[in-house]
C-alpha cells in the first residue's frame, strides 16, 4: 500500500512538472507575440497580429507593410479635332457646319466667278476651312489655302469666305476689315470691296490741327489716300497728319482695336488663270481633306 502510495505521489509530481513546463511555454510565446525574431526565429513562417487589416496574419507586421498605391494619375481627355484660336475650339468642316451657295459664276469670265462658304450663327466655335477641296463636273479639284501668314483659316459663327477663280490682287488670302476700302483704290477685287472706311477728320488729332486743314480733311472721300502738292495750299504740319493717318497700314493701326474692326467675310483666291466652273451648268462639290463629300450644289 505504501509503495502505491510512493508510486501515486511520484505520478503527482510529474503532473506538476509537466504544468509548470507548459505554464513557461505560453509565457514565452506571449512574449515573442510582437517580434517575429522571438522564440519561432525570423524566418518560421508564422507571424502574430490582430485580424485587422493592419496587422492581420496575412499583411505581416506593420514595418513589412507596402505604403498604399498613389491614386492614378488623371489624364484629361483628348483636345477635339483642330486647334483652339482665341480660346474658341476650332473645329474640321462637316455638314453640320458649314454650307456653300452664292455661286457668282453663271456666265462670268474666270476673274469674277466665285462659290462662297459660310458658317451658321448655330456653330458653337470656329470652322477650319483650309484643306478642303472644290471640285466640278469634269473631275477637276482645287484646295482651299491658308491666310497670309501660312495659317489655317477658320470661319466664326456667321462668318462667309467668297472663294474667287482668279488669283489675289495682294497676293494671298485675307479678311476684311473696316480698313478695306483702301484696298481697292489701285486694284480690282471681284466681288466690290466697300467703299467705307473711317473717315481720317474723325480722329481725335484733328483738333490740334489749322481750320484750315480741318476743311480739307472734310473733303477727302472715305477711303483715299491723296496727293499732297503745293496746290492744296495746306501746311507742314497738315501734310505730316496726312501721310501718318490716311492709308490702308495707318487705318489699321489706328483703328485695329475697335470692337467693329472686323467685317466677318474672307477673300480666298484660288489662283486659277482659267474658268474652273462651267458658265451653263455645273456641279459643285466640296469635299473633306480626306474627299469625303461635304455639300454639293448644282445650276
Amino acid at each position: 500500500m505504501a509503495e502505491r502510495r510512493g508510486e501515486s505521489g511520484g505520478g503527482g509530481g510529474s503532473d506538476m512538472g509537466i504544468l509548470l513546463f507548459a505554464v513557461v511555454l505560453i509565457a514565452a510565446l506571449f512574449f515573442a507575440r510582437g517580434d517575429s525574431s522571438g522564440l519561432l526565429g525570423n524566418n518560421s513562417g508564422v507571424k502574430f497580429g490582430s485580424p485587422s487589416g493592419s496587422d492581420s496574419v496575412e499583411g505581416g507586421n506593420r514595418d513589412s507593410q507596402l505604403p498604399p498605391p498613389a491614386p492614378p494619375f488623371f489624364v484629361p481627355p483628348p483636345a477635339p479635332i483642330g486647334e483652339t484660336i482665341s480660346g474658341t475650339v476650332s473645329t474640321q468642316a462637316n455638314k453640320d457646319n458649314i454650307s456653300m451657295q452664292g455661286f457668282g459664276s453663271t456666265r462670268l469670265g474666270y476673274a469674277d466667278e466665285y462659290v462662297q462658304l459660310s458658317a451658321p450663327y448655330a456653330n458653337r466655335g470656329k470652322v477650319i476651312i483650309t484643306g478642303l477641296i472644290l471640285k466640278n463636273r469634269n473631275n477637276e479639284s482645287v484646295k482651299i489655302g491658308a491666310d497670309e501668314f501660312g495659317n489655317p483659316i477658320a470661319l466664326n459663327p456667321g462668318e462667309r469666305a467668297v472663294i474667287a477663280t482668279a488669283p489675289s490682287p495682294r497676293g494671298f488670302n485675307f479678311k476684311l476689315n473696316k480698313c478695306s476700302g483702301y484696298l481697292a483704290q489701285s486694284k480690282n477685287y471681284s466681288p466690290s470691296i466697300s467703299g467705307f472706311c473711317p473717315h481720317i477728320s474723325d480722329l481725335p488729332e484733328v483738333r490740334n490741327l489749322s481750320e484750315k486743314c480741318e476743311t480739307y480733311l472734310d473733303s477727302l472721300p472715305y477711303c483715299t489716300t491723296p496727293i499732297i502738292n503745293f496746290q492744296t495750299g495746306i501746311d507742314n504740319k497738315c501734310a505730316s497728319f496726312i501721310a501718318e493717318h490716311a492709308g490702308y497700314p495707318a487705318c489699321v493701326n489706328d483703328f485695329k482695336n475697335d470692337s467693329n474692326f472686323d467685317n466677318k467675310e474672307w477673300r480666298i483666291y484660288l489662283g486659277l488663270s482659267q474658268e474652273f466652273w462651267d458658265n451653263r451648268h455645273e456641279n459643285v462639290l466640296l469635299l473633306s481633306q480626306a474627299r469625303e463629300l461635304i455639300w454639293e450644289s448644282s445650276y
